[in-house]
């Protein structure tokens, strides 16, 4: 099977797959919300992490240890209502007065800088990258999980989505695609070294930070999956749960309860 792997312009995977350009990509649940309500025609078939693995991370000496320590603190926002609103929940979850977190502009694709350079004290991350990068530069921090203060903020980040009709007309192609991406993550969860490297051969640009992406990868690898067998499995309750909030957040008018994901492919 010849597979042709493209790095996509950012946040354009989905419109790749939604026109036809790309049977598969990788994505987000929380971002195919929207997408979903307009009808666009996706379907997550993997979870590539089991669960939510990202957070508010901060400085250490600014002793942020719970969402309602942002109030009065310097937050890196990417301004998006979903993330905003995310955000109110997890302050106010806690007590606090979420008018009273200073919202500051995030434009850096990398956010762990701008902390430990003071542009602002907390920002939202994936901690099997930035989280790990912090670490390698020596930057004293702490993080929270999202899902740690919000049961409905266990959704699934990343996941391979498909085009549905590539879906219809070739099942058999389809599932036998996730069935290699499956064994090539359980080889990761093994072999999170190796796997380290088999990234950096083919993101060369990563070549210098193998110590950074090996650490990454032993972090990875006990999230991808608690049982080996059923990575990529998606649990029916913690999906509709996120979109269920959604919804009574205003940031969704549909209802879209079981859909959007399917475990016919994966399993």
């Amino acid at each position: 099977m010849d597979v042709d792997l493209k790095l996509p312009p950012e946040e354009s995977s989905s419109d790749l797959v939604i026109n036809g350009k790309a049977p598969f990509a990788i994505y987000f649940q929380d971002y195919m919300a929207k997408k979903l309500e307009k009808g666009a025609g996706i379907t997550a078939v993997a979870a590539i992490v089991e669960h939510n693995t990202s957070g508010i991370i901060s400085r250490k000496s600014d002793n942020i240890n719970s969402p309602k320590d942002l109030v009065g603190k310097k937050y890196g926002t990417w301004n998006d209502p979903t993330e905003l609103a995310m955000l109110k929940t997890l302050v106010e979850s806690q007590g606090g007065d979420f008018e009273k977190v200073e919202k500051v502009p995030n434009n850096d694709s990398n956010s762990i800088t701008p902390i430990a350079n003071g542009v602002f004290d907390s920002a939202w991350i994936y901690y099997g990258w930035d989280g790990i990068l912090a670490k390698s530069q020596g930057v004293d921090a702490n993080f929270m999980y999202l899902k740690d203060y919000v049961k409905e903020f266990d959704y699934y980040s990343p996941v391979i989505i498909a085009n549905n009709d590539y879906l219809k007309d070739n099942k058999e192609e389809a599932r036998k695609v996730i069935q290699a991406i499956k064994k090539g993550y359980q080889y990761a969860m093994d072999h999170p070294e190796e796997a380290a490297d088999i990234l950096i051969k083919n993101a060369p640009e990563l070549k210098d930070k193998r110590d950074f992406v090996i650490e990454s990868q032993k972090y990875l690898s006990k999230e991808y999956a608690s049982d080996k067998e059923k990575w990529g499995q998606f649990d029916a309750d913690r999906w509709n749960a996120f979109y269920k909030w959604d919804k009574e957040n205003g940031i969704l008018k549909e209802d879209l309860t079981d859909k959007g994901f399917t475990n016919e492919f994966v399993k």
